[in-house]
């Protein structure tokens, strides 16, 4: 296997160029091998020049991951293929995915973080400014992956703090509502068109008032989210003119909560009346497993990769399609970019081999094998997004390529990193306009106030 030029030297040099403070203890691996999903693809070829296998070494590298079999399938398959073609030992570390973000600040305290590290962009930039991260754009212009070109400039540029990259795009996320399932069966039953291709809002509200039948319990539409931050800006960014940012939350540099206004007054009093007519459901409407693979809902809008969940839930009980969510009533499209991603530990002992590994996980191969192997969404690669055999999975994936080659539009970060104390803040007294004790003009002022307080306190550091 070729080699690299990144040495621990210049790694080291790379923290101190950004600030980020370097430990140099030896990190032990913590647990054995996890084994390889069932199922799994056919062995891909070795990246060794020898067809003999390498020695082992005294190396090991540690890997962090979700512990459902979906997230940590790619790296479980890419850990074994690295393992196998340079002899170094790869570990791969379950942790509860809602731990991710604290274990991580934990474990950089005590120096015992795994090589690297998984990630979402709700604590993404906040553990990079704490020195947990290591920035990668040293490694990127030296020995980038050999098909980083065909990442999405949109992704990687919606990864970036202040222009430095430290992270590769593991699942990738157009939109928390972006892809518009449909039940095809109740549709037909009731004689109502079917969604197509550049229908709007007002074509879904008019579908979705027919196919609603309150004495059934039967929704005419529904959304994944309408409360956090990313969820509601991939809806709210609907509206207004293509060429404004009127249906954003937050303003461009992240600085203000920019709620209390005209446009988000309108959705407001479009959402609620949904609701107050039935036609959407509140939250004590839930039932276990979703309201639309119950068949109580025509449509729904969510992830691209819930389509696909869907059809395994539906399991063939009805006929399932999907669209893109449509254009506002100004025609503007919607989306909002969140997602997962890998980086490397700024405290790991072998860079080289890490980063070896990281490129690894960036691949387009590796894309495919998260959809095919882990039932997820693909990483940032286009080729990914495209496949063949991913689309026979689910076609909204081709679909949805469309706006990621157009490029989509930013996570809502706040210029402070403070995503996760302001997401709270606003998801908690949002609810409170949608579920009805609170009215928009009487509250959207007291969201703004308190959202902002925490919008105008300093970086973490």
């Amino acid at each position: 296997m070729q080699r690299n030029q990144i040495t621990r030297r210049s790694f080291l040099k790379g923290l101190a160029t950004v600030g980020v403070g370097a430990a140099g203890a030896q990190i032990l691996a913590a647990c054995a091998p996890a084994a390889a999903p069932a199922g799994g693809a056919a062995q891909a070829s070795a990246t060794t020049e020898s067809s003999a296998a390498p020695a082992a070494t005294d190396i090991t590298i540690r890997v962090q991951t979700p512990p459902d079999v979906g997230q940590s399938a790619m790296p479980t398959k890419m850990g074994e293929r690295y393992q196998a073609d340079t002899g170094v030992e790869v570990v791969i570390e379950p942790v509860d995915y809602g731990q991710i973000e604290t274990k991580s600040q934990t474990g950089f305290i005590s120096n015992t973080n795994p090589d690297l590290l998984y990630g979402h962009h709700r604590w993404l930039f906040s553990n990079f400014l704490k020195g947990i991260y290591a920035p990668i754009d040293d490694m990127l212009a030296s020995d980038a992956p050999a098909d980083w070109d065909d990442v999405y400039p949109s992704i990687i540029a919606g990864n970036q703090l202040d222009g430095k990259n430290f992270s590769i795009p593991g699942v990738v996320h157009p939109g928390g509502n972006i892809a518009v399932m449909f039940n095809k069966d109740m549709l037909a039953e009731k004689g109502l068109p079917e969604p197509q291709a550049g229908w709007t809002l007002n074509d879904w509200e008019e579908l979705a008032r027919a196919a609603a039948d309150e004495s059934a319990g039967v929704f005419g539409m529904g959304f994944d989210g309408m409360n956090s931050f990313h969820y509601y800006s991939n809806t709210s960014r609907s509206f207004g003119a293509p060429d404004s940012t009127d249906g954003w939350v937050m303003n461009a540099d992240g600085t203000a909560l920019t709620y209390n206004t005209d446009t988000h007054r309108e959705i407001a009093n479009w959402f609620i009346k949904l609701m107050d007519d039935r036609v959407a459901p509140r939250m004590a409407d839930a039932v276990d497993g979703g309201l639309f693979a119950a068949g109580l809902s025509a449509t729904w809008a969510t992830i691209v990769g819930g389509v696909t969940t869907a059809i395994a839930a539906v399991d063939g009980k009805f006929g399932i399609d999907a669209v893109l969510l449509p254009v506002g009533p100004q025609g503007r499209q919607g989306s909002c970019y969140s997602g997962n991603m890998h980086m490397m530990s700024s405290q790991s002992a072998h860079p080289e081999e890490a980063w070896d590994l990281m490129k690894l996980f960036s691949s387009g191969e590796a894309g495919v094998s998260m959809v095919l192997d882990g039932n997820l969404q693909p990483n940032g690669h286009k080729s990914a997004w495209i496949d063949v055999k991913v689309n026979e999975v689910n076609r909204m994936f081709g679909v949805t390529d469309v706006l990621l080659t157009a490029g989509i539009e930013p996570f809502p970060m706040p210029k402070n990193t403070r995503f996760t104390e302001a997401n709270d803040v606003f998801r908690n007294e949002i609810d409170l306009i949608w579920e009805g004790q609170e009215t928009f003009d009487g509250y959207a002022s007291v969201i703004e106030e308190r959202v902002n307080a925490v919008l105008d306190l300093d970086r973490p550091s």
